[in-house]
């Protein structure tokens, strides 16, 4: 009886997962000119493209959220880093680069790594994340989740855990500079 029970209990949770809509994609890259180390502080672009302020205010709330978890400081006058964000509403070819992991090349900075270039493409809603240093205007990071509209019921908060897979591929904390 047991044994049946198992299958039947395996049986629906292949049945729901197939169901369900599909997995995020999620991936970064950065740029070898970043000055990792010396960033500590951040503030927001302008919201542009997303037809809705409540998306706006969600989103920016979730990497603010993710940046202080850093360590990173909020900043009115002379941030660091500006952040930018876009949804992408439609398909989307994009390229982006493998890379050493982050962690380890802020590390090393090793001049000889190189860009190996690969070419995506997004499915529609991709949410894309731009950390850009505010004193080259030059992007140092781009973290990005592709089919993040696929659930139709998105509400409040949503953007929070897309957010945080997004920033799991950003495991830098701020320099504290005394």
């Amino acid at each position: 009886m047991k044994h049946f029970i198992g299958v039947l209990v395996l049986l629906a949770v292949v049945s729901l997962a197939g169901c369900m809509p599909g997995k995020l994609f999620v991936e970064h890259d950065y740029s070898y000119e970043g000055h990792f180390k010396n960033y500590e502080s951040f503030n927001f672009l302008e919201c542009e493209y997303i037809d809705s302020t409540l998306l706006c205010s969600d989103i920016q709330e979730a990497i603010r959220h993710q940046m202080e978890a850093r360590g990173y400081k909020v900043a009115n006058r002379g941030p660091n880093l500006l952040i930018s964000y876009n949804i992408f509403r439609n398909d989307l070819r994009f390229r982006g680069y493998q890379q050493p992991v982050i962690k380890d090349w802020v590390v090393s900075e090793d001049g000889d790594a190189t860009y190996k270039r690969i070419d995506y493409n997004l499915d529609e809603g991709t949410l894309m994340i731009s950390l850009i240093d505010a004193e080259t205007y030059q992007v140092i990071w781009k973290g990005y989740a592709s089919r993040v509209t696929r659930n139709p019921n998105f509400k409040n908060n949503y953007f929070k855990g897309i957010v945080r897979s997004i920033f799991d591929q950003y495991p830098l904390l701020a320099t504290a500079r005394k």
